[in-house]
């Protein structure tokens, strides 16, 4: 991986565009001869420029360290080819396979089970290394071949607090209930099996309990 020290390190005006965010535009093109996704932190222009610098400076790079410390954690993540920070912009590996988003529900019930097993478990060693997703969706999972390759660290943040690893759960608890109802019971329950053989059966029951008083608070929540 290297990092740039001048902005336009990066080309990607040639790419094509994938993913159209808040925050950033996500564009599929060609890096070094390399087939490659280039992240782009567009400029925000209700901030003032030299403020706008700093953060999405600060986010790209926050962003690349993330991706790094989940391999260190032994969790698949994409190959960094790139930092270009004065333009905030990370060029990743494309990563080609199926998201699990498009997988669920035309798997067999064994298949489905080993896959949110491993799911879980790559859950289980993220909150082991101290790392919050913060977008766990089945949407930023990709299988391939035989395994899961966990993409899009831009609201991954170093963190040991349970509560923060339980806002990881619930979000994919939610996404398996609200996008893929026929199979979020036993998807679930695969999930959670994986995630406690990682992290142990006690703190995988303090993060379930956290979970579930997250899910008390929000559905007592008075809305004004």
């Amino acid at each position: 991986m290297t990092e740039s020290t001048s902005p336009g390190g990066a080309d990607y005006s040639v790419g094509r565009l994938l993913y159209k965010g808040a925050e950033a535009d996500v564009v599929r093109g060609v890096w070094q001869g390399l087939d490659a996704v280039f992240k782009v932190r567009k400029p925000l222009t209700y901030r003032l420029p030299v403020i706008d610098d700093a953060i999405r400076r600060q986010r790209t790079l926050r962003e690349a360290d993330m991706i790094h410390q989940a391999k260190r954690a032994g969790v698949s993540s994409p190959f960094l080819f790139y930092v270009d920070a004065p333009a905030a912009t990370l060029v990743m590996e494309y990563i080609r396979g199926d998201r699990v988003k498009d997988l669920v529900g035309s798997l067999a019930a064994k298949e489905t089970e080993d896959i949110f097993l491993e799911f879980g478990r790559n859950v289980g060693k993220l909150h082991e290394a101290g790392i919050m997703h913060g977008d766990l969706t089945t949407a930023n999972v990709v299988r391939r071949a035989a395994e899961l390759v966990f993409i899009d660290f831009g609201l991954s943040i170093r963190t040991a607090r349970l509560e923060d690893h339980a806002v990881d759960l619930r979000l994919i608890k939610e996404t398996l209930v609200g996008a893929h109802p026929d199979v979020a019971a036993a998807a679930l329950d695969a999930l959670y099996r994986g995630y406690q053989g990682v992290v142990g059966p006690t703190r995988s029951r303090a993060a379930f309990k956290q979970l579930q008083n997250i899910e008390r608070r929000g559905r007592y929540a008075r809305v004004t």
